[in-house]
C-alpha cells in the first residue's frame, strides 16, 4: 500500500504521521472549531484511545462529542468482524477516526481517506498506537492509487455525494469510483440515513437540514446532502453493476446501533425482530422530545406487515460486483452491551442453526478475558454462552402498551407490576425457596439481579422464561431494590409517553414512590438512596 501511495504522488508527513499531496488545500467540512479542537484535544490527552475507553466515553457530554467518541459506533461493523480481521479496507470519510479505531482494533489493514486535513490528524491521533492504520488526506474524487481493496466504506459520506462531487450524477459517481477500488469479490459497505424511516414520520428532523418531514417530502436541493428509501438505494448500487446487494438494519440507527438485523432476521416467523426494534427506541439521542405517534408500539405493527427494513431509520448495505454472499445466512441479529465497563462488554449473536432447525443465541464478551467469569465489586458477570431463543412476548411490552397510549391509570401500572410479582413467585416456588413475601426487605437469591421485565419472556404456552441472565449479585437481592431497578429500567426505555386520564404530570421519583407504595412496598428516603448507590 505505501508503495502505490509513494508511486501516486503522495507524501509522508514524518511530524503529522499522515500522507497528503503536495498542493492539497484541504476539503471545507466541520463540525466548528470550537467542537473539532475540543475533540482533539481530548484524544490527544487520553491514555486510552481504544473503542471501548472509559476515558473517551466519559467524554461524551453533547451530540458531536457522543458521535465521535462513544464505543457504540463501532458496533455497525461488528458483524463482519471476522471478514474485517484480515481485509485490505478503505475508508472513505474516516470523520474523526471512530470506525477507523474499529478497524485498526479488528487487524484490518486500513487506508483512512479524509478530506478535512484537521480531521485527518485526529484521525491519527486516534489511531497513533496502529501500525496497520494509514491515514491520507485528500478527496474521494481526486483520489489516485493502484492498489485495490478487500472492503471499501462510505459511512455517513454517500449522502454528501453531490455536495462535494461536480459529477453530473455523483451518487452514481462515487458508487463507480468505490467500485473501481475493489478486489474481485470485494465488498462496499454503505451506511446511510433511510429517507422514509419511521422516526421522520415520528416528527424526528432530517438529520442535515434538521427540518421534520424534508426528506419525506423530497425537498432536496441539488447542492444539500440526500439520503434515500430501500427500493432507490438498491436501484442505484444495481446501476452501478454491483450485483450482490444485502440490507441490514442497524438499531436505532447507523450513528449508535446497539442491534443489527439481517434481511433473514427481519422475515423469519417466529424470530421477533421487532423486539429489538421498539427496547431501542429510546436509545436514539436525536428523537425528538415528543413524537407524533410511539415508536415502540409501530416497529411490532411494521414488521409484522414484511416492512421492518423498508421503514427502517437507517440502512447498512453491503454490495459487491461478484455474484457472492457478503452476510452469514444464518445469521438474524446481532445485539451489543458496549455502555458498560469494557469487561462486561458483550456480543449476542441470534442465529438459525441449520441442523435443527432451532434459533439459537450466542454471546461472547468483546474483551480478552482469562477466566471464565469476571468479577466486580458487587456482582459477577456469567452470561450464558449458548441458549436457545424463545419466541413469544416480553413482558416490557405489555409495559408499553399501558403508558404509550394516552388516558392510561395507575391501576393499570400497579396490574402490571402485580403481574411481574406473581412471575417472580412462581420463580421462587419452582426453585424450592418457599413463597416470596411480598414485603420490602424479603429477599431472592443474588441471581434474579437480572429477573426484569425485558429479560421476561412468555411462549406461545402462557410459560414464563427468564433470558439473557449475566449477572450475580454476590448478596441476596432484596424485592424492593429488585422493583426499584426495574421501574427504573422500564421508564429509561420509553421513548413516548401518553397523558394519564388523572391529567397529572409525575416526575420519575414520584411515580417510583406511588408505584411502590400501591405495591405494598412503601419506601423511605434512606432506602432510594441506598437502590441508588448499588445500582
Amino acid at each position: 500500500m505505501i508503495r502505490s501511495l509513494t508511486s501516486s504522488g503522495y507524501l509522508f508527513d514524518q511530524h503529522a504521521s499522515i500522507w497528503f499531496r503536495a498542493d492539497y488545500s484541504g476539503l471545507n467540512y466541520s463540525d466548528g472549531d470550537e467542537v473539532e479542537s475540543r475533540l482533539a484535544a481530548l484524544i490527544e490527552s487520553a491514555t486510552d484511545v481504544s473503542v471501548l475507553s472509559p476515558e473517551l466515553r466519559a467524554c461524551c457530554t453533547d451530540w458531536p462529542s457522543l458521535y465521535h467518541l462513544s464505543p457504540l459506533r463501532a458496533n455497525l461493523l461488528r458483524p463482519f468482524h471476522a471478514r474485517l480481521a484480515t481485509a485490505d479496507v478503505l475508508e472513505i470519510g474516516a470523520g474523526c477516526g471512530a470506525i477507523t479505531r474499529f478497524l485498526g482494533e479488528c487487524g484490518s489493514n486500513v487506508l483512512a481517506l479524509e478530506g478535512s486535513s484537521r480531521r485527518a490528524g485526529i484521525v491519527r491521533s486516534r489511531t497513533r498506537d496502529l501500525l496497520n492504520v494509514k491515514v491520507l488526506a485528500e478527496r474521494f474524487d481526486d483520489f489516485q492509487c493502484d492498489y485495490r481493496f478487500d472492503v471499501v466504506t462510505l459511512i455517513g459520506v454517500l449522502e454528501y455525494a453531490c455536495v462535494f462531487s461536480s459529477a453530473k450524477n455523483a451518487t452514481r459517481a462515487m458508487l463507480d469510483r468505490a467500485r473501481e477500488f475493489l478486489k474481485p469479490g470485494g465488498m462496499l459497505l454503505v451506511a446511510i440515513e433511510n429517507q422514509l424511516g419511521l422516526k421522520y414520520f415520528a416528527g424526528a428532523a432530517e438529520d442535515h437540514v434538521g427540518i421534520s418531514m424534508y426528506g419525506i417530502e423530497g425537498l432536496y436541493s441539488k447542492d444539500q446532502p440526500q439520503t434515500f428509501g430501500r427500493a432507490v438505494l438498491e436501484s442505484l448500487l444495481k446501476d452501478a453493476v454491483f450485483a450482490a446487494v444485502e440490507f441490514l438494519v442497524p438499531l436505532p440507527d447507523y450513528k449508535l446501533p446497539v442491534s443489527v438485523i439481517t434481511e433473514a432476521g427481519a422475515a423469519l416467523h417466529g424470530f421477533n425482530a421487532a423486539t429489538l426494534a421498539s427496547q431501542s427506541a429510546r436509545r436514539d439521542p436525536q428523537l425528538p422530545a415528543l413524537t407524533h405517534f410511539s415508536l415502540e408500539l409501530a416497529w411490532p405493527q411494521i414488521f409484522e406487515n414484511g416492512l421492518g427494513i423498508d421503514i427502517a431509520n437507517s440502512f447498512l448495505v453491503a454490495a459487491s460486483p461478484d455474484p457472492i454472499a457478503m452476510v452469514d445466512q444464518a445469521a438474524l441479529a446481532y445485539h451489543y452491551s458496549v455502555d458498560r465497563q469494557s469487561r462486561f462488554c458483550k456480543e449476542a449473536f441470534f442465529f438459525s442453526d441449520g441442523a435443527t432447525g432451532e434459533i439459537v443465541v450466542k454471546r461472547r464478551r468483546l474483551t480478552l478475558i482469562d477466566q471464565e467469569r469476571v468479577v466486580g465489586d458487587i456482582v459477577e458477570f456469567d452470561p450464558q454462552e449458548h441458549e436457545v431463543y424463545i419466541s413469544g412476548s416480553i413482558l416490557s411490552c405489555d409495559f408499553y402498551k399501558i403508558v404509550a397510549v394516552n388516558g392510561w391509570t395507575l391501576r393499570q401500572v400497579v396490574s402490571f407490576f402485580d403481574r411481574f410479582l406473581d412471575i417472580l413467585e412462581s420463580l421462587v416456588s419452582q426453585r424450592g425457596l418457599g413463597k416470596l413475601q411480598r414485603s420490602l426487605r424479603a429477599t431472592l437469591p443474588g441471581d434474579f439481579f437480572d429477573v426484569v421485565p425485558q429479560n421476561l419472556v412468555t411462549d406461545v404456552d402462557g410459560i414464563d422464561w427468564v433470558i439473557d441472565k449475566e449477572w450475580i449479585l454476590f448478596e441476596p437481592i432484596e424485592l424492593g431494590y429488585l422493583i426499584f431497578r426495574s421501574i427504573l429500567m422500564l421508564l429509561n426505555s420509553v421513548a413516548r409517553f401518553g397523558c394519564p386520564a388523572s391529567g397529572e404530570v409525575y416526575t420519575r421519583r414520584e411515580f417510583v414512590n406511588v408505584i411502590m407504595q400501591a405495591l405494598g412496598l412503601e419506601s423511605q428516603d434512606a432506602d432510594y438512596e441506598r437502590y441508588v448507590r448499588l445500582e
